[in-house]
């Protein structure tokens, strides 16, 4: 049975999971496999998208009038329900929109039954807008016995008959207008949507991905408005945990990290006390090497609080002793050298760099008698 076309029906998202069944006995490795599987799922590595969560992001998209990545959503629905009208019209407006007739046109080649109306109501347009008015007029008359009593309809067509040289029919479509209620232009209907924190989301990253950050923290603060997705909650503030940690904004940067863990484990998304800690060693390199040694050693300090790999908390502690060496603060220059060897010993292997800040204590120890 064919499935109808419901303008005017929020299209609200939602996903869809898929249940595997094993009917042989499990093993203990089968165990294991099928709990990677189940997580994996949990974490959306193997979820079907739902075509109409796409076509709502469309639809958003649409509705920002960032035509581009509007025509890319509408693509991938196809791709997931290559016969969805509501793509495939969607999609043909968005061509409309661009200027891009042809293609607009050729989506609307699979639309032929009779139910459509939008259909016809875009190859109108596209004829209007090309001056092909005999044409315009034959897809608007068939627009007018699918929606009768339509104002908007009645005007646009009179127009055309107008336009046409066509008074006669030009003066009955006026007139009929003149007996229509008011109804809302046919196209809002098309494109209606709902905004949820999902689309807010996407249009962070698209803003994030060209560069538009000030943009890009609008939309991901307004994700954060919407209670009741707590995943792309806590991707949003993942996000703003990158764009304030590449503008060095590092304790705003920690804060957004810390709350998006808090809302939401992210599984694949994960953005560890590593990326922070690494981020941190880096700036107090600069601050090193700048020798402005008190910066230089915050920094350390906070990259070893955050870390919990050992190669990266190994560094932290090393870095701090040779700031502490350049202080001529030797004993905790050693002291900091040691900590790195016992937390990570494969990572001094040459023990070089320890053996040079055991002669600065050395040559500390002799100063001090």
């Amino acid at each position: 049975m064919k499935r109808k076309v419901r303008t005017g029906l929020t299209i609200t998202c939602f996903l869809l999971f898929f249940l595997v069944l094993f009917y042989s006995p499990i093993s203990a490795s089968d165990k294991i496999n099928l709990e990677a599987l189940l997580q994996s799922i949990i974490e959306e590595k193997t979820v079907t998208t739902d075509v109409y969560a796409v076509i709502n992001l469309g639809n958003f998209f649409f509705s920002e009038k960032l035509y581009s990545p509007a025509r890319d959503e509408y693509v991938k629905a196809l791709q997931i329900d290559p016969c969805n009208k509501i793509a495939l019209i969607n999609l043909s407006y968005t061509f409309f929109q661009m200027g891009d007739f042809e293609k607009a046109l050729t989506q609307l080649v699979p639309l032929r039954e009779d139910d459509v109306a939008y259909s016809y109501y875009i190859r109108g347009m596209i004829f209007k807008e090309q001056r092909k008015l005999e044409e315009a007029i034959t897809q608007y008359e068939k627009v007018v016995e699918l929606i009768p009593n339509h104002s908007q309809l009645y005007a646009e067509l009179g127009q055309l008959y107008l336009d046409n040289h066509q008074l006669v029919k030009a003066n009955e479509r006026f007139i009929e207008m003149g007996y229509c209620k008011y109804r809302p232009p046919i196209m809002d209907k098309l494109v209606d949507y709902q905004p949820n924190a999902y689309c807010y989301l996407h249009l962070g990253n698209y803003y994030r991905n060209n560069g538009e950050l000030d943009l890009a923290r609008e939309a991901y603060q307004k994700v954060t408005q919407f209670e009741d997705d707590l995943r792309s909650i806590a991707l949003a503030y993942y996000y703003q945990g990158e764009i304030n940690l590449k503008d060095h904004n590092y304790d705003r940067a920690i804060i957004e990290k810390e709350l998006s863990q808090k809302v939401y484990p992210l599984g694949g998304h994960q953005f560890t006390f590593n990326s922070f800690a690494e981020a941190l060693i880096e700036i107090g390199d600069q601050y090193y090497h700048n020798g402005n040694l008190p910066e230089a050693l915050t920094h350390y300090q906070l990259a070893a609080n955050l870390a919990n790999k050992p190669d990266i908390l190994a560094e932290a502690h090393y870095k701090k002793g040779l700031t502490y060496y350049r202080s001529q603060d030797y004993e905790n220059a050693l002291k900091e050298a040691e900590t790195a060897l016992s937390i990570n010993p494969d990572y001094l292997s040459d023990r070089q760099r320890l053996i040079d800040l055991l002669i600065a204590n050395s040559w500390s120890n002799i100063t001090q008698k």
